[in-house]
């Protein structure tokens, strides 16, 4: 979001909030994963809905760190405003930054209401029921990515020390390793095919492990 896209919002929204003075606000959030999508349809929806005024943002939904346009619409929420989204992954793909962002929310007694899956956190049964679901649904999810990342560990090659080598044939936690003149010219002996070692023999003298080796011969 560009500066004058920014001062265009606050502009709107500082305007909003005087007309609307204690009032709760429904604010409509909109979002498209990329510039290309068309935002319409959403738009069409919440205005149908009847929200106050709508923020539209163009960018993943992986996380909220890098939403500016979401940013800026929580900054002016108040307690008792609702945000108004047309389908929970509007708002975040993510079960882990979906349940983290509306505990923010709840803190600051913002609440949240995503229209395709009929949930309003404004109820407070609703809520509770809501927020306890994606409790159990971010510990398996975090489960599930802990999983993923030690079986990919585990499917690693491993030095004689035990250390992890990376795909790209680097030990992992080690810094990259500088080759000297000797060891390039050995590398390069070997590409074109003068080397009188094989790879694993060349490994050896190198110092490095096979996928390094590879790695190194891809490189040269």
């Amino acid at each position: 979001m560009d500066k004058i896209a920014e001062e265009k919002i606050k502009k709107d929204i500082e305007k909003l909030l005087k007309a609307k003075k204690k009032q709760s606000i429904k604010w409509g959030y909109v979002r498209v994963s990329s510039k290309e999508q068309s935002e319409k349809r959403q738009v069409k929806e919440l205005k149908s809905y009847g929200v106050d005024y709508i923020v539209v943002e163009k960018v993943s939904g992986k996380n909220f760190t890098d939403r500016p346009a979401y940013t800026l619409l929580k900054s002016y929420c108040r307690k008792g405003d609702i945000i108004v989204c047309t389908a929970l992954d509007r708002f975040s793909r993510s079960i882990i930054g979906t349940f983290t962002e509306l505990e923010e929310l709840e803190k600051i007694g913002v609440k949240a209401n995503f229209l395709k899956e009929k949930i309003d956190t404004s109820d407070s049964i609703t809520s509770t029921i809501t927020l306890s679901l994606f409790t159990s649904l971010a510990q398996i999810e975090r489960q599930l990515l802990l999983e993923r990342q030690r079986q990919g560990y585990n499917a690693l090659e491993r030095t004689p020390e035990g250390k992890l080598i990376a795909k790209t044939g680097r030990i992992i936690g080690a810094k990259k390793k500088e080759l000297t003149p000797q060891q390039l010219n050995m590398l390069m002996d070997y590409k074109q095919g003068k080397s009188q070692y094989n790879i694993s023999q060349l490994a050896k003298l190198l110092e490095l492990s096979r996928p390094t080796v590879y790695q190194k011969l891809k490189e040269i």
